[in-house]
């Protein structure tokens, strides 16, 4: 893909039609135009032209004055228009928890997705990260001896620091030895998690299952000989393990 198409694509994504990119490239270019300045050099009909200068007026990528009673059209700064969109996107994340829970109440069926090999684990993994300041509970099953040795590496110098700084707790009944977040202090509560063990020759767990907000219930394991998992994605689900976990919490001494 050569850079114009590049550039038509990247702004296209930011609400720009295909008919208003070129409007909106050539004014950056010119700095200011009229209307009928702007359709000779695009060869389109003047008032195609004036119309989507409008339409771009009322998405904040053009503004006009007037010079010589004539209306000049001239481009919104990249820079301010992309601070607004970055600025749009944070907020969208706060409100991200308030959307999933509305989306969930309306969804009735469940929708199950599949993951296998390093990366697939890893993509499974990326879901857990999804809600901020959330509270993750799970049953983990860690062998030392058989964790790949790349989700190792991940957890610890990637993954458990980003959980810790987006504020997500941990709570978990656990056998085996857990992996700490080389950026954090080794110890539980530097790490945000709460854990109990279990004796693994009573309770054997060869699998992690995670329950995380709002309707997520994920099984996986991340042995090198056995890289598979699943999410399921429903609210009756996750709600019953959730039940699950809490009772065996509370079994746990």
């Amino acid at each position: 893909m050569n850079q114009v198409n590049m550039n038509q694509k990247l702004l296209e994504k930011l609400g720009l039609s295909v008919r208003e990119v070129p409007i909106y490239l050539k004014l950056l270019e010119l700095g200011s135009s009229p209307a009928n300045t702007l359709a000779k050099l695009l060869g389109e009909n003047r008032t195609s032209v004036y119309s989507l200068l409008q339409s771009l007026q009322k998405k904040g990528f053009v503004s006009y004055s007037f010079k010589r009673n004539v209306k000049n059209f001239f481009p919104a700064d990249p820079g301010i228009l992309i601070d607004q969109f970055v600025h749009a996107a944070k907020n969208l994340q706060l409100l991200l928890p308030e959307l999933l829970a509305a989306f969930n109440k309306a969804t009735n069926k469940p929708k199950v997705t599949f993951y296998e090999g390093v990366n697939g684990i890893k993509q499974l993994c990326e879901t857990l990260l999804e809600v901020p300041g959330s509270t993750r509970l799970s049953f983990m099953g860690i062998d030392q001896a058989m964790i790949h040795p790349d989700i190792k590496d991940y957890f610890e110098t990637d993954f458990l620091s980003r959980r810790i700084d987006a504020g997500i707790k941990y709570r978990a009944i656990v056998t085996g030895e857990i992996p700490f977040a080389s950026d954090y202090e080794k110890s539980h509560e530097a790490q945000l998690r709460e854990l109990k063990w279990v004796d693994p020759k009573k309770f054997p767990m060869n699998v992690e299952i995670d329950i995380y907000p709002y309707n997520k219930v994920a099984i996986y394991s991340y042995n090198k000989d056995e890289m598979v998992g699943i999410v399921v994605e429903h609210v009756s689900f996750y709600t019953t393990m959730k039940s699950v976990f809490q009772i065996a919490w509370t079994g746990v001494r």
